[in-house]
C-alpha cells in the first residue's frame, strides 16, 4: 500500500478556484467533505460535492477545486506526500514554475 497523508483544510468562500488547474502526473489525490460544500473540477467536469462525499481524482488528471459557498468548507485531503510537499513549497517559492515540475505536477 502506498504512503499517504491526510490533512484537515478550512476552506472560506472564494469568488474563483484555490488552485489553478493542475496536474499531478504520479499522484492520485482525494477531497472528502467534512462540512459544507465543495465544487471540485476533474477533466472537464465540474461537480459540487455535500457534506459526506468524497471526490477522487486519479493521478494524470487536470483539476482543481473551489469554495463558492456561502460558508466555510471543511474538508479532508488525502494526498500522497509528494503532493503534501508540493503544497508546503508553492507557499513560499518564488519560482512555482520549477517547484511543479520538480514534484511532478504542472499547471495546465
Amino acid at each position: 500500500m502506498a504512503d499517504f497523508v491526510i490533512r484537515e483544510w478550512n476552506l472560506k468562500p472564494y469568488p474563483g478556484d484555490q488552485a489553478p488547474p493542475h496536474i499531478h502526473h504520479r499522484s492520485d489525490e482525494a477531497f472528502y467533505v467534512l462540512d459544507g460544500q465543495l465544487e471540485v473540477l476533474t477533466g472537464e467536469e465540474r461537480k459540487l460535492y455535500q457534506t459526506g462525499e468524497l471526490a477522487f481524482v486519479s493521478a494524470g488528471t487536470v483539476h482543481t477545486f473551489a469554495n463558492r459557498g456561502p460558508d466555510d468548507c471543511r474538508m479532508l485531503v488525502i494526498m500522497t506526500p509528494e503532493v503534501d510537499e508540493l503544497i508546503s513549497a508553492l507557499h513560499s517559492a518564488e519560482d512555482k514554475t520549477a517547484v511543479w515540475a520538480k514534484y511532478n505536477s504542472s499547471v495546465v
